[in-house]
């Protein structure tokens, strides 16, 4: 007998059908039709009646009908007349089948049975009858008033069945016994009746509005997300859960459901939001009048409300059911449908992503129609200032692997690294030669063009930047570039980063949505020029462009910028926590030469609170040779410095404090505050025990000081550019440097100074 809450809220039927079992004690027999939905408890319903019946002392004879066996002649009355076999009275061909053919041969042997007793005979899913046993069913259903016999046939309500099954269902004699799913008040019974684990009656009731709209009332997926809510212990959660349980529950339903049923829950699953009655019956194939019914039929399982799938975990369920080829062939038709009816591109786009994610776990390709590629480009332009960049990513990577005949839309790439650079810079990497081929070929008006030129720099391709800039023209974009350039590598064409000049970068790419890849760079220019209040507030700025939920990219760009500007300003302990969180969010591969910046932060704070260990550790980090050609290499240089010298590696930490020396005079820069050399370097040269003035051509570059001693050794011009494989005039300029910066005017003055420097530390640091 099926369980007390199998049970809840079918009294009626199943008195309804016990008054019935007594009629039939007393010789009237009849037939009823015991309709429901998926898993509304018809089975529990035939169980508790054959147990009744069992228990009063009627015969019991029960068959169920499989879709596997429809086209099996006789299938189900084969069933019923197998159990007459321990009977009397119907002769041996009837009870092992062998005249099953004759319509009446079952009626024969029910009537015999029923001479001695009363005899229940039921059909579990009728609907799947084949059609020989179906008219033996119809030829008894018109007999069974003078028998003591009780036919129940238990099936769906809206089944399509074949005409001897229909004329059963319809027969002036069947008795139509419907089952509906549970009220708000049946849910609370079923709660607090379960055997196992059952609820007090106020937890019921309190649940029970939650648990009713989230099943329907459907006692299968009540049992499914019971079994859940278990699972979930020893804390449960007041609402209900779709977890696996309820999953299975839901396919289970489906599984019962008419074929047209089921095609309507997987198109309503894939359509989600955008479904219409007319979307939907455009995917199914069939007019809008032929999807009402099977709409109505699934609103009577509890699995659909106002036209929609009940809720998410419903939707999740039918998908999940899908196989790979299912899924993608839905998804492509979900794309077809939505593109000829005029849907935005995103929507498109993302079954179109769907389609082929599907195709790839099934381990095939297949083509794609010829709008496909531009849509998915569209979407993707849609989704970047929406800030969706991780779909717009999603979008343009499909878009590569489709097949189009090679045929893409100008810089499609560019903004697929662009796409990418925000969740995992690092990503990037493999797209930088076609960048630079988009960097060529794009027009600088074009803002993929800047797009392309942020993303080479991020990664170290200064040179290919520097020459599309130069032949740029004088456009807004074009300027900007140059800008971001001089900054991050001084001595390069373009114009000083003037704090103005870098406030009218920073608005464009904070307004527009640029990739921030110069955004960093040029706060560190507002900060290193003695800007400080004007870095803090853009900081501010950039801060609330990109709040906590953005991307990887600029929560890692605007954690290193706060932590240069704490420790510029002496917070160490906070300027230490944003670095550590900077350098947490992205991998020294996907920070590029921008690796620098909160590195040095770190590591100087560590210095300053004395955490060599901290320090050395930071150091071991890779960084990229490129980055000693940009302004965050010259910071790295002097954090590392100040390092090493704090840990007594004096005559080490010199050489980084003169390689800043070096690369400030080959950009024609000279030192201040945010980029003090010499302070370190004094104090290093101090703990070797030499002075300041023992290195007084510690202001040259190292070319120039290389032109300086040779000239001091009394080497003509053209000795020294042979020598050094230049040219004279370049042995010229660098001679013209010397002079000025050492306040000399002859060879003579050079090989006085040479003699007073002798060999000491900074030779060898250069």
């Amino acid at each position: 007998m099926g369980t007390v809450g199998d049970l809840i809220r079918r009294e009626d039927p199943l008195r309804l059908l016990e008054g019935l079992l007594t009629d039939a004690g007393q010789g009237r027999g009849s037939a009823a039709a015991l309709t429901g939905s998926p898993g509304t408890g018809k089975s529990a319903v035939l169980r508790a009646l054959s147990a009744t019946a069992a228990e009063a002392g009627a015969t019991v004879l029960g068959a169920c009908a499989t879709e596997a066996e429809r086209g099996l002649p006789y299938g189900v009355v084969g069933q019923l007349l197998s159990g007459t076999a321990g009977g009397t009275g119907p002769p041996s061909g009837a009870r092992d089948g062998r005249d099953a053919d004759r319509p009446e041969t079952l009626y024969e042997a029910l009537r015999a049975l029923a001479a001695h007793r009363p005899v229940v005979v039921t059909v579990d899913d009728v609907h799947h009858t084949d059609e020989p046993s179906a008219r033996c069913l119809l030829y008894l259903c018109g007999r069974l008033a003078a028998t003591g016999v009780l036919l129940v046939l238990a099936g769906r309500p809206s089944s399509t069945p074949s005409l001897p099954l229909a004329e059963v269902l319809r027969h002036p004699r069947c008795v139509p016994v419907p089952l509906r799913t549970l009220s708000e008040d049946g849910v609370a019974e079923f709660l607090g009746a379960r055997p196992a684990g059952a609820m007090d009656a106020a937890t019921a009731r309190r649940l029970a509005p939650d648990w009713h709209r989230f099943t329907g009332g459907n006692p299968r997926l009540l049992h499914g997300v019971l079994a859940d809510h278990r699972d979930c212990g020893p804390v449960r959660p007041a609402r209900p859960v779709a977890g696996t349980a309820f999953r299975r529950a839901v396919v289970g339903c489906l599984r019962g459901a008419e074929p047209a049923v089921t095609r309507t829950a997987k198109a309503l699953a894939v359509l989600a939001d955008q479904v219409t009655l007319t979307l939907l019956a455009r995917f199914l194939g069939v007019p809008e009048r032929a999807v009402v019914p099977s709409l109505a039929a699934l609103e009577a399982t509890g699995l659909l409300d106002v036209g929609r799938l009940r809720h998410q975990g419903v939707s999740a369920a039918v998908l999940e059911s899908l196989t790979a080829e299912e899924s993608a062939r839905l998804h492509a038709r979900a794309a077809r449908v939505l593109y000829d009816t005029g849907a935005e591109p995103p929507v498109v786009a993302g079954h179109l992503v769907a389609a082929q994610a599907a195709r790839t776990a099934d381990g095939g390709t297949g083509d794609a129609p010829s709008w496909a590629v531009p849509v998915l480009a569209e979407a993707a332009r849609h989704a970047m200032p929406a800030g969706q960049a991780r779909r717009a990513a999603e979008f343009l990577r499909t878009a590569h692997r489709l097949h189009d005949g090679g045929q893409r839309p100008d810089g499609m790439l560019t903004t697929l690294a662009r796409a990418e650079w925000e969740s995992d810079p690092a990503s990037v990497i493999r797209h930088l030669p076609a960048l630079e081929r988009d960097l060529a070929a794009l027009r600088p008006d074009d803002g993929r063009w800047a797009e392309a030129a942020a993303l080479l720099l991020w990664h170290g391709r200064h040179d290919t930047v520097a020459r599309g800039a130069a032949g740029a023209g004088d456009g807004t974009r074009a300027r900007e570039v140059r800008t971001a350039l001089a900054h991050l590598c001084p001595g390069r064409p373009g114009p000083a980063p003037a704090p103005d000049a870098v406030e009218r970068v920073l608005e464009s790419l904070v307004h527009t949505l640029a990739p921030p890849p110069s955004v960093a760079a040029l706060l560190v220019a507002l900060l290193y020029a003695g800007e400080t209040d004007r870095a803090a507030r853009w900081r501010e700025l950039t801060g609330a462009a990109e709040p906590a939920g953005t991307t990887p990219a600029r929560q890692a760009v605007v954690a290193a910028t706060t932590a240069v500007l704490h420790v510029r300003t002496g917070s160490y302990d906070a300027g230490a926590g944003h670095a550590a969180r900077a350098l947490a969010l992205l991998s020294p591969a996907a920070w590029g030469v921008a690796v620098g910046m909160p590195l040095a932060a770190a590591v100087r704070a560590a210095t300053a609170r004395q955490a060599h260990d901290e320090a050395a550790r930071l150091l071991r980090v890779p960084v990229p040779d490129a980055m000693f050609r940009t302004r965050a290499g010259l910071h790295y240089l002097l954090a590392r410095g100040g390092h090493l010298l704090a840990a007594g590696r004096a005559r080490t930490a010199l050489a980084d404090f003169h390689a800043c020396r070096d690369l400030l005079a080959d950009w024609g820069e000279r030192s201040r505050d945010g980029l003090d050399w010499r302070t370190p370097a004094d104090r290093a040269l101090r703990r070797l025990g030499d002075t300041p003035d023992d290195d007084p051509v510690a202001v040259l570059t190292r070319a120039e000081r290389r032109v300086a001693l040779l000239a001091a050794a009394g080497c003509t011009n053209r000795a020294i550019a042979a020598q050094l494989y230049v040219t004279p005039s370049t042995v010229e300029q660098h001679l013209t440097h010397v002079y000025r910066k050492l306040r000399v005017r002859s060879r003579g003055d050079l090989a006085k100074l040479a003699a007073v420097r002798a060999a000491g530390p900074a030779d060898g640091a250069g």
